[in-house]
């Protein structure tokens, strides 16, 4: 039958709208905002990755960890009045911690009076040690072996030896000194560093 200009026409019909999938690149504002999955990154690869950087860290902080090269400590500390100056015998113990020889290198102190000056010197040559120590009697005290330049340590040994300093400061000052710092210097290791801070009277 033909149709009539008054026929209705057949609705036109949006196939499948609810079913179209979004353009590349685009994504529904409702759907970014609303689904996690395009929010959150997978929890699972994080934590493994968390986990490995962890133990690489550890691993490297281990590894790169500082040995001690020696064990050290002041063991005594004596004076003796000399015109204005004063001489000073500290004793020394020393004990080789790595699996190689220890040779010494230079030894010097640094005296820190009450008033915050400090003061350094040069330890005394090996062949005037003995000389003083008789010179001084208050300096027999410390008396040991001579810890002198060129010294060598075996491995896996010990060495306790008294050296002797000179300082422009009266007997007084230094006995109510601050502190009292000895550097060791070794060939090829670090210094070793040993502070005698006295206790208040």
């Amino acid at each position: 039958m033909p149709e009539t200009p008054n026929s209705p026409q057949p609705a036109k019909t949006e196939q499948g709208s609810s079913s179209q999938q979004p353009a590349p690149g685009h994504i529904p504002m409702s759907e970014e905002f609303d689904s996690a999955k395009w929010t959150l990154p997978p929890l699972v690869p994080i934590v493994i990755a968390v986990a490995a950087v962890a133990i690489v860290v550890a691993v490297v902080t281990f590894s790169n960890r500082a040995t001690p090269v020696v064990n050290g400590d002041i063991v005594k500390v004596v004076s003796a009045d000399q015109q204005g100056n004063t001489m000073v015998a500290v004793q020394v113990r020393m004990e080789n911690k790595i699996p190689k020889q220890l040779w010494i290198k230079d030894i010097r102190s640094e005296l820190e009076t009450a008033d915050g000056k400090k003061y350094p010197d040069h330890a005394s040559p090996a062949a005037d040690v003995e000389r003083y120590l008789r010179a001084f009697p208050a300096l027999q005290a410390a008396q040991a072996d001579t810890l002198r330049e060129e010294l060598k340590i075996p491995v896996g040994g010990s060495f306790t030896g008294t050296t002797v300093f000179s300082y422009p400061v009266s007997k007084e000052a230094f006995d109510t000194r601050k502190a009292l710092t000895v550097r060791i210097q070794m060939y090829d290791q670090p210094t070793l560093v040993l502070t005698e801070s006295p206790k208040a009277p």
